[in-house]
């Protein structure tokens, strides 16, 4: 016999229940932003494994857990939930299935020296995906989501079938059916990821041409995820504070990708492409997991665009770090 800790007391199980899939536990929540039901579910170094029928996966909590041998004081490697919960989200969240141990583990989760002493605790969601799709020379691509934030899933430039945007073309401009520009993803989600709504022009995929001749079309799939955005303007500093939640860092951009952000009584503003791609995991090493953070001031971001006056941008949403189901 074996021994779960849980936050309600004691819970005795067998110890080959542990290794086989455990029921999944369904929370009565509804999140919105077209997410199901809030989902428990226990994963061991058997079952490491969450996945998403419809939609991808959102992590909302982790909860690090120990079954301990009754006759037995040997003890795993201590996580906090903290870093459990980085450590599943950085794997999980975005796709439609996700194997928390295949590469390495989180907090030891499969270490052969304590194989079935422990266990996450994972509370997560399945958000579904709009997709976008803008032929070439239509002009502007147009995402939104309302009172959330985009967030690219998939994004393809060229051509993957005859169908799509073909009316009026001829054939000679459809058979190739294996074009793909390479860092459409990168490109689109520098200007769209953390925006309520984002219209860039269909002319920014021109900076290379994949199959000369073929008719080319955008396909842009994104996700809508509830968020707080903090603007700090070149400078100072913010504080983001999330009460008794912790935080989940979507996005986060220092550089300037419009001319009204940060703009009164400035002139330096014409360039609204500045791009500093290392400031999404800088705000995650000051932000990710805890309840509240200071951002901005940092010369760790450099200068991106020298003679732009610049701002931090963070989207970012509020996790219970004590979700119960």
């Amino acid at each position: 016999m074996v021994v779960i800790r849980g936050g309600q007391g004691l819970h005795i199980y067998k110890e080959y229940i542990l290794l086989c899939v455990l029921p999944v536990l369904q929370a009565s929540l509804f999140l919105g932003y077209g997410m199901s039901e809030i989902e428990r579910r226990f994963l061991t170094c058997a079952d490491p494994s969450l996945q998403c029928d419809y939609g991808v996966i959102m992590v909302y909590g982790v909860k690090f857990r120990t079954i301990e041998k009754l006759s037995s004081n040997e003890s795993p490697k201590a996580c906090s939930d903290t870093e459990a919960f980085n450590g599943v989200s950085n794997r999980c969240d975005g796709n439609g299935k996700c194997e928390v141990a295949t590469y390495g583990s989180v907090c030891d989760l499969c270490n052969s020296a304590h194989l079935t002493y422990i266990f996450l605790d994972v509370t997560y969601g399945c958000l579904e995906s709009k997709k976008v799709t803008t032929c070439d020379g239509a002009g502007v691509v147009h995402l939104e989501c309302g009172d959330g934030v985009v967030f690219l899933q998939k994004a393809l430039y060229g051509r993957t079938d005859s169908q799509t945007c073909s009316q009026g073309r001829p054939q000679s401009q459809l058979t190739n059916t294996k074009c793909s520009q390479e860092g459409t993803l990168a490109l689109w989600s520098q200007r769209c990821d953390g925006k309520q709504m984002c219209e860039v022009n269909m002319r920014v995929n021109h900076i290379s041409d994949p199959c000369y001749g073929t008719y080319k079309y955008l396909d842009v799939t994104y996700i809508c995820l509830p968020a707080q955005t903090s603007i700090t303007c070149e400078g100072s500093t913010s504080s983001l504070d999330c009460g008794k939640g912790v935080m989940k860092v979507l996005h986060a951009n220092y550089g300037r990708r419009d001319g009204s952000t940060c703009s009164a009584g400035r002139h330096e503003l014409s360039n609204q492409n500045c791009l500093q791609p290392k400031t999404l995991n800088v705000v995650k090493q000051w932000c990710e997991g805890k309840s509240q953070c200071t951002v901005g001031l940092d010369p760790v971001f450099g200068d991106p665009c020298y003679g732009t006056y610049k701002y931090l941008e963070v989207s970012y949403t509020c996790l219970e770090g004590t979700l119960t189901v």
